[in-house]
């Protein structure tokens, strides 16, 4: 069980890792209790940019409208509109918000969710979005002393858990400095043509779909996300002062 909040925030990368494996989900995130995104993970990033928006603004009106009706404080929520089901769940400080398209399964979803629960109640929120910062600053640090992302590259290479967890900060990093959010979809879906492409695998994989490549090709896999972190940090580096 995770004790230390490098282990927390691993944690929670892996959790939306594998909650984002379930059929019929097109994203999902932790948030914590003052509204920051912990981890993120989404089908695209257009989808990212409307439902993070939409997850991450509901979640203070269920608190308010728990207050209001002298509830207490809400926990679990099933939101669903005509196109898509979004799930909340809580644990102490960290929202888990879950997307769904109209594909979605919604009785196996939420007992799916369900077994998620001891996952996520391991995950510290202050804890993790304080490692979550250190994380993003040593990325700032390297990458202005190195122009580079390698060294940190290099301790994470034999885990494809620790790159995507890599990816996830690089990723928010990159917001934080500028980088739209459709400069990054581009060059990560150029990255996944060029080495789908190159190692002969149909070009129907997408960026998503590198949950699937771990089973089929766990080498690929590791090669994919090692790319896309590398092109992250050329887009990041034109942008540091």
């Amino acid at each position: 069980m995770p004790e230390t909040s490098a282990q927390n925030l691993e944690a929670a990368y892996r959790l939306i890792d594998s909650v984002t494996r379930m059929k019929g989900v097109i994203g999902a995130m932790l948030v914590d209790k003052s509204g920051e995104i912990v981890a993120q993970d989404f089908l695209s990033q257009d989808q990212a940019a409307q439902c993070a928006a939409t997850g991450k603004n509901l979640i203070p009106a269920f608190a308010k409208a728990g207050a209001d009706l002298k509830l207490g404080a809400v926990n679990d929520v099933l939101f669903q509109t005509a196109t898509k089901t979004i799930r909340f769940v809580r644990q102490q400080a960290i929202w888990m918000v879950v997307i769904a398209g109209d594909n979605a399964n919604i009785g196996m979803l939420n007992v799916e969710l369900r077994g998620f629960q001891d996952q996520l109640k391991v995950i510290g929120g202050g804890a993790v979005m304080d490692e979550r910062e250190a994380q993003k600053q040593r990325v700032l640090d390297v990458l202005k002393t190195e122009r580079g992302i390698g060294s940190i590259l290099d301790e994470r290479s034999s885990d494809i858990g620790q790159l995507r967890g890599l990816h996830g900060v690089m990723f928010q990093v990159a917001l934080d400095v500028g980088v739209t959010r459709q400069t990054i979809s581009r060059r990560i879906n150029d990255i996944n043509y060029r080495l789908y492409r190159d190692s002969l695998l149909d070009i129907g994989f997408d960026f998503f779909n590198r949950k699937a490549l771990d089973n089929y090709d766990p080498v690929l896999a590791k090669k994919v996300m090692r790319e896309q972190i590398i092109g992250l940090a050329s887009m990041i580096v034109p942008n540091l002062k």
